[in-house]
């Protein structure tokens, strides 16, 4: 099983920043899972919310503030919101990124961004499907990951159509059946948000592919033995 760094190591440090995301390489994490949206001159950027006022000193909308605005905004502990560029020269090749796409209409300027960066490894993810179809329509050979809250027929219709390879969903969600389900349907299991060791133990052992935690350091110690790359 994968250990994806929720927002980077957004527990110890503040959520979505360089600092959250270094810290989760110096851990050696399998994965990051971030936020996107973009600003009104078309930058993606990394935060979770619509709105900065939550995660930052500032107010108002992402989508309606340019991107020099945005970088004047402290996001915590003196970090900027980071640029989807800034967080793939930052890891490179060394992991594979979970990149959910937040805002409608700015897959193009994502895709746009991840194409400047060959060598990183990414799959792009949505409670928004209309989202993932759109990046399938871009890039036909897009990894697409469906983001739900439970398993639903439409989950497995919509996977089929799109050519989904795995299906991001909530750790209570992920029941021995729902497991079932999936392997045969032949989709990976994403399961979040996930940081009490045992509730992780129990993902792994019923086949999940990847977690995604807060606390990226505890539950590489805790399943060490569970875990490794792929």
């Amino acid at each position: 099983m994968l250990i994806y760094a929720h927002r980077g190591a957004s527990k110890a440090e503040p959520e979505n920043t360089l600092r959250a995301f270094r810290r989760a390489l110096d851990a050696g994490v399998h994965g990051i899972e971030l936020d996107l949206h973009a600003t009104a001159d078309g930058i993606p950027v990394v935060i979770h919310d619509a709105d900065v006022s939550r995660t930052t000193n500032g107010t108002g909308k992402v989508a309606s503030l340019q991107y020099a605005e945005l970088a004047t905004l402290d996001a915590g502990r003196g970090e900027r919101i980071p640029t989807l560029a800034e967080v793939l020269s930052l890891a490179g090749d060394r992991l594979h990124f979970d990149l959910e796409i937040k805002q409608p209409g700015i897959e193009r300027e994502v895709l746009t961004v991840l194409a400047r960066f060959p060598s990183a490894r990414w799959a792009i993810s949505s409670f928004d499907w209309d989202i993932l179809r759109a990046v399938r329509s871009l890039a036909p050979a897009a990894d697409v990951w469906l983001l739900t809250m439970a398993l639903s027929d439409d989950v497995f219709v919509v996977a089929h159509e799109i050519g989904a390879t795995a299906v991001s969903l909530c750790a209570p969600a992920f029941t021995s059946d729902a497991a079932e389900s999936l392997a045969r349907a032949g989709l990976r299991a994403v399961v979040w948000t996930v940081n009490d060791p045992a509730v992780a133990k129990e993902m792994a052992r019923r086949g999940a592919y990847g977690l995604c935690t807060d606390v990226p350091e505890v539950m590489l110690a805790a399943l060490a033995p569970m875990t490794g790359h792929e």
